[in-house]
């Protein structure tokens, strides 16, 4: 005995359907990389010192999450947003710390002069020191200034001699030789975790944006 199997003809509609289902997977994959690399890249404009570099940084920075926000939902995309928000945060002076500490030229100087700055958040007294260094090829033809959060310390008097480190491309602030430490493990702990959430977060958003 045959038996006879009918198919039902795919309707308009279906097909319609069918055919106007947008593929994910490449604004997915566009998400998961493009996000963490500008996220990088503005939390290392965020280094240099100057006010137009570190606003073109943080308008990339809020213009890459806004878009991510948007591609994986309200929910998760706030959470995509506020992870790597944080990410840049860390990863910025982890950046910093780690190329300062390889390539920085460490040269001795002399502390020619301290000064106090009041800060505009905080509200609080800031030191600096101005060093020169005692290289003669350098020495009184450039200083640098170095401020309390590069090392520049309370113990620290006018005529000491210290160690300065300035980066050869000019792009990071010179430091103190005491605060050239190189990256610490907390530094790559919490950037990795923070860096795994915020992938995390996208390829759930996305997904569930598909379902």
């Amino acid at each position: 005995m045959t038996t006879w199997k009918s198919e039902r003809p795919a309707t308009g509609t279906e097909t319609a359907l069918h055919v106007a289902r947008p593929r994910r997977w490449p604004g997915t994959v566009a998400v998961l990389v493009l996000t963490p690399a500008v996220m990088v890249g503005c939390s290392w404009l965020a280094q240099k010192q100057g006010t137009l570099v570190l606003l073109l940084g943080a308008f990339l920075a809020m213009l890459v999450l806004v878009t991510a926000w948007t591609m994986c939902g309200a929910g998760p995309g706030a959470l995509v947003a506020a992870s790597g928000f944080a990410f840049m945060l860390f990863v910025g002076p982890a950046l910093g710390d780690y190329v300062l500490d390889q390539r920085g030229l460490r040269k001795d100087a002399v502390i020619v002069e301290t000064g106090i700055y009041r800060t505009r958040h905080t509200r609080a007294d800031g030191r600096t020191c101005t060093v020169v260094p005692l290289d003669t090829a350098e020495a009184g033809s450039r200083s640098y200034d170095v401020d309390g959060t590069d090392g520049c310390g309370e113990e620290l008097k006018t005529g000491q001699r210290v160690t300065v480190v300035t980066d050869p491309q000019g792009w990071l602030a010179p430091r103190m030789n005491t605060e050239v430490t190189g990256v610490s493990p907390s530094q790559v702990w919490v950037s990795g975790g923070l860096l795994v959430s915020m992938e995390a977060f996208i390829l759930y958003g996305r997904l569930r944006r598909r379902a």
